[in-house]
């Protein structure tokens, strides 16, 4: 009489949950539910981008006016400082008795510099200027996601896009004439522009080039 067999299915036999794979229709509900969750969240950073654009504009503004009433209550020479690099900004004051540079006196002093690298026993010159502390106690940072394209004054030829630049506030109410440039991370931009008298500053909602305000004065 033959013998009849019977298998025994142990846990072993069956697949483990965890090494089950997707499925064609699991990946493409995966899918489709990434490309929702996308669409949606693309218009909410922007919209944050762009207030974070608005709230570096209205700061910046004041901060302006602020240094500028400053200059003329104290009586001494202000600046305010772009950081390019960090996107930091911040408040400096000096003696009345400061000039604002011109390209004459920045090549002269560069030459010094050049000349007194040569002459061991020459201490290096100290700046004039000191945080404003009453306006800014430290340096301020731009909103995440937003930096300083580049700085345009009546200084310098070509706009300043990297390192530091300044404008000039003088206790007799003359500013120096400066054009801000800010952008975002989505490539918005808008131009600040302070005017030389009463701390005014102008606004923008797109990138306005030197020659479209210096030309109109």
């Amino acid at each position: 009489m033959a013998s009849t067999r019977i298998s025994v299915l142990t846990r072993a036999d069956f697949p483990r949950r965890g090494e089950r794979g997707f499925s064609l229709i699991e990946l493409i509900v995966v899918i489709a539910l990434m490309s929702l969750i996308s669409l949606f969240a693309l218009p909410t950073v922007t919209s944050y981008l762009q207030v974070s654009l608005k709230s570096a504009t209205r700061e910046l503004a004041s901060l302006i006016k602020e240094t500028y009433n400053s200059s003329l209550v104290t009586g001494k020479v202000h600046r305010l400082v772009y950081d390019l690099k960090t996107s930091e900004y911040w408040v400096e004051s000096g003696p009345p008795s400061l000039l604002l540079d011109t390209q004459e006196s920045l090549e002269k002093e560069e030459q010094r510099k050049r000349l007194s690298t040569n002459r061991e026993d020459e201490a290096p010159k100290a700046s004039p200027f000191s945080l404003e502390k009453s306006i800014t106690r430290k340096k301020l940072a731009l909103p995440s996601g937003v930096s300083f394209e580049d700085i345009g004054t009546e200084q310098n030829k070509e706009p300043i896009s990297q390192g530091k630049a300044y404008t000039h506030f003088f206790p007799h109410g003359i500013t120096e004439q400066t054009i801000i440039h800010l952008t975002d991370q989505s490539k918005h931009r808008v131009t600040l522009v302070i005017t030389p008298l009463i701390g005014r500053t102008d606004l923008y909602e797109r990138y306005v080039t030197a020659s479209e305000i210096f030309e109109k004065r």
